[in-house]
């Protein structure tokens, strides 16, 4: 399984490579037809994973204990397996967006707002807070109970997605059908490997230069993978305890600490005032932007946005769901849903009501105009030039090259080991996977990635991935129908196992 996915992921790239002119047309029009033709369905993902998970919470299938001992306690504690979830899936492109996302949409704006007004600096740091709130952790949430399912309670101890589809595609997945899901969980995982280095490396790679005082580039580019497939192959040698566990921990406490002191240091009323006009406009607002297709102005704005981050988190989900599946060992359905759902959208929420209301308090004070650098030179570029007018500029923007490394680290160390995990045989329940299997994924992470930078072909992989997120739509319904299916035909077992 490791060969045959690994080929196929070179099979797509290498053409995408070999004629990168056409490759990026074909990928552009792939990527456009996709989102105006089926925006409608990915609207349709996050509305329906808040309502199967809500019912699910508040139902007495809510106090299932995901263990066979329904006495023991949880693997980890909660404040670890939350950073552990938090960290898993968002890295470096949280840091990234949540300083500039905002910028973007002041330029370009939904509803058919005015652009550069006052108002979009609430609507724009809104939509922000909305593309990484509760819908995105929704979508994560439902292969991590499905999945989560049938390892604990069915104690099918087999990580392949395949597996949480079978209660809606029965026998098909022992067959062709079975084997193009897995692999096709493997395409998509290292392209959202790709899409996390594509999306840190070069913020990390402009902090490190900076600091350094050397210029930016390729080999400054090079230079920080190389450092961060160091950090997480050691983490990922260590295990899940000693590895993925230590370097979430240091990972949160460094990148909250750059939070809290820009909050601090900060206009801090100012910061918290907007933080809480932006809330409020997601939660006013929060079914007309879920639901909004600009049918008839056709500015594209959903489709280019809201869109796109569905798509992406989709293509993201099964392997956050399989790693929560991993660390949620002894926890209930209903804690693993209200933890995703709350601790990851309070956790988006802190970092972008932060780093964007400083970047819009520079913005409006004249200090620096970000949302021209935003989208003349890039996000990086604006988040340097941001933690520049911060007092000690030199040492945090240190911390930022150190705090991207090890988030980047962390998520290529869960996906290195969740790639183990689903080419494992079988895994009882706390086993890992073998040291030399997680070793090996670390190395294919790296190289893969590191090839497509030195031709260029990173941008097409990481498009690749979120197209994939297509098919994956089918395989989140099927994971649904089977969770239903399998808790209406457990239920006389269920029940024995509440009431104990």
């Amino acid at each position: 399984m490791q060969i045959i996915g690994i080929l196929s992921v070179i099979a797509a790239a290498f053409p995408l490579v070999a004629f990168p002119e056409e490759g990026k047309i074909l990928i552009d029009a792939l990527f456009k037809w996709m989102t105006h033709s089926f925006d409608v369905v990915f609207l349709s993902i996050p509305i329906i994973s808040i309502i199967f998970l809500t019912y699910l919470a508040f139902s007495r299938y809510g106090n299932i204990k995901l263990s066979s001992d329904q006495d023991a306690p949880a693997e980890f504690s909660m404040s670890s397996w939350a950073m552990m979830v938090f960290l898993a899936g968002l890295a470096t492109g949280l840091m990234l967006w949540a300083g500039t996302e905002w910028g973007y949409h002041y330029a370009w704006t939904p509803f058919g707002i005015e652009a550069n007004s006052m108002e979009m600096y609430t609507v724009g740091q809104a939509y922000g807070l909305f593309h990484w709130g509760p819908s995105a952790w929704a979508i994560y949430c439902v292969p991590a109970i499905a999945m989560s399912y049938i390892f604990y309670v069915r104690k099918k101890h087999i990580y392949n997605l395949s597996e949480a589809c079978r209660g809606a595609l029965g026998d098909l997945v022992d067959g062709r059908l079975g084997s193009v899901i897995n692999y096709m969980f493997i395409f998509g995982m290292l392209g959202a490997a790709a899409t996390s280095l594509g999306l840190g490396t070069p913020m990390i790679s402009l902090a490190a230069a900076h600091v350094l005082g050397v210029e930016p580039g390729l080999t400054m580019d090079i230079a920080v993978i190389l450092v961060c497939t160091a950090v997480f192959t050691v983490s990922s040698g260590l295990g899940l305890a000693k590895g993925i566990k230590r370097l979430s921990i240091f990972s949160t406490f460094v990148t909250v600490g750059i939070v809290v002191y820009i909050l601090l240091v900060g206009p801090t009323h100012f910061i918290m005032g907007l933080g809480f006009d932006s809330v409020g406009y997601v939660v006013e607002n929060f079914i007309k932007m879920s639901t909004w297709t600009d049918s008839i102005n056709k500015s594209g704005f959903p489709q280019a946005w809201t869109i796109f981050y569905w798509a992406w988190w989709i293509a993201y989900a099964p392997f956050v769901g399989m790693f929560v599946t991993r660390i949620s060992y002894g926890r209930t359905i209903r804690e693993v849903i209200v933890g995703m759902l709350v601790f990851g959208t309070i956790g988006c929420a802190m970092f972008y009501v932060v780093l964007g209301g400083y970047g819009i308090d520079l913005q409006m004070t004249g200090q620096l105009n970000v949302s021209e650098i935003v989208n003349n030179d890039g996000g990086p570029a604006a988040m340097l030039e941001i933690f520049k007018t911060l007092p000690g500029a030199f040492l945090l923007i240190a911390c930022l090259a150190v705090s991207g490394i090890v988030l980047l680290a962390t998520t290529f160390d869960s996906a290195a080991y969740v790639l183990a995990c689903t080419t494992s045989t079988a895994l009882d329940e706390g086993q890992e996977p073998a040291k030399s299997n997680r070793l090996f994924w670390c190395l294919v992470i790296t190289i893969l990635p590191l090839a497509l930078l030195f031709v260029g072909g990173l941008k097409s992989l990481q498009t690749v991935s979120i197209i994939v997120a297509l098919p994956l739509i089918l395989i989140l319904f099927c994971m649904i129908i089977t969770t239903i299916k399998y808790m209406n035909e457990d239920r006389a077992m269920l029940a024995d196992r509440l009431q104990d």
